[in-house]
Formats: C-alpha cells, structure tokens, sequence
C-alpha cells in the first residue's frame, strides 16, 4: 500500500529553506481577470535567479534534514501558487496567493 503525505507551505516559509524569494509574473487576461504565476526564484542576497525546480529541490532537502519527510523519500512532487483572479472595479493590485504544496509517497 502507497501512502500519499501532502504537505502545505506558507510562501514565507518556502523562501526561508530556499534562502530565495518567490518571483510572480502577472498576465491579466482581460480587464477583469489576471493569472498569478511562480516564475521563478531570486537569491537572497543578489539579483541570481534560480529555476524553481533547484529552489524546490532545496526546501525538499531541507524537509528530509528536518525529518519531516522520511530520509528514504526519494520523489515528490510540487504546486506552485498560482490562480486566476477577479478583479473588482475598485481594486487596482491583486492579491498574491500565498501557498506552496509538496507531496510525496511512502
């Protein structure tokens, strides 16, 4: 029997074991709606950017050293924050969705 464990991340939290922000790209699909997307990471302290999947890899490890996952998970899989949004009339900026999934079978 496969056990899947899910685990949900603040974005705070992923940037934290990343040692990278989140960079979100926004494409407004019409007046009323913008999709909110993961492009990809930046390192802390320089203008480097890193593919998510490197700064997941990271977090990924990270969850292991912590024992949060067992040490012989070998593959996960991730979701990044992303969603299409409705924008009112009186709204001039969109709301940063702020939850990380990571899931893996034991």
């Amino acid at each position: 029997m496969n056990i899947t464990t899910i685990i949900e991340l603040e974005n705070r939290e992923v940037e934290n074991m990343a040692g990278a922000k989140l960079v979100f790209a926004q494409e407004l699909v019409d007046e009323h709606i913008v999709e909110t997307c993961v492009e990809c990471f930046q390192e802390e302290d320089s203008e480097q950017k890193i593919s998510t999947e490197d700064a997941m890899d990271r977090v990924f490890n990270q969850l292991k050293e912590e024992g949060v996952i067992p040490k012989k998970v070998e593959e996960y899989s991730y979701e990044m924050p992303s969603c299409g949004q409705l924008r009112k009339n009186t709204d001039t900026s969109f709301e940063i969705p702020q939850n990380v999934i990571i899931s893996f079978m034991s």
